[in-house]
């Protein structure tokens, strides 16, 4: 199993961060299985309705919000979607964030057939954890390509 855990600090916003609705994080979702997440009392996760709406997701103390992510909803045939979110941080304050990335090992591959999928009814073929992670980190870092470290 991989497991990443990954503090998230977001400075606080600043006057032009309203006119421009400037993202602590743009929409997106999780590249892996599942994602655990824990919020400070800041708020600004909001997550992406079916009808394309932003909701609040507000933080609730003494909870953890969990995400559905890509290799879930790739691994269940869409059966669990994976959750579009953002944070916009609107408050004069900091904001921090915990998040804890699951998934199996690089190595195993998913195939929505081994869940009782029927091969015919399958939306996605078969592939590594570590394949979907390698290519959606390409997609995402692409902008990177060539500039250095």
């Amino acid at each position: 199993m991989n497991t990443i855990l990954a503090p998230v600090f977001y400075p606080p916003a600043q006057a032009i961060d309203h006119a421009q609705e400037r993202f602590g994080v743009a929409p997106h979702t999780d590249f892996r299985v599942l994602t655990l997440l824990s919020q400070d009392s800041s708020g600004g996760l909001q997550v992406r309705t079916r009808s394309g709406d932003w909701i609040e997701a507000p933080p609730i103390e003494g909870t953890l919000v969990c995400n559905n992510g890509d290799l879930l909803q790739r691994w269940s045939n869409d059966r669990f979607l994976s959750t579009v979110h953002r944070v916009i941080n609107r408050t004069q304050n900091a904001r921090y964030s915990i998040s804890v990335f699951f998934d199996p090992a690089s190595q195993t591959m998913l195939d929505p057939a081994d869940l009782g999928v029927a091969q015919s009814d399958c939306k996605h073929a078969p592939i590594s954890v570590g394949k979907h992670i390698a290519s959606r980190n390409a997609k995402a870092f692409a902008h990177l390509k060539g500039k250095g470290t």
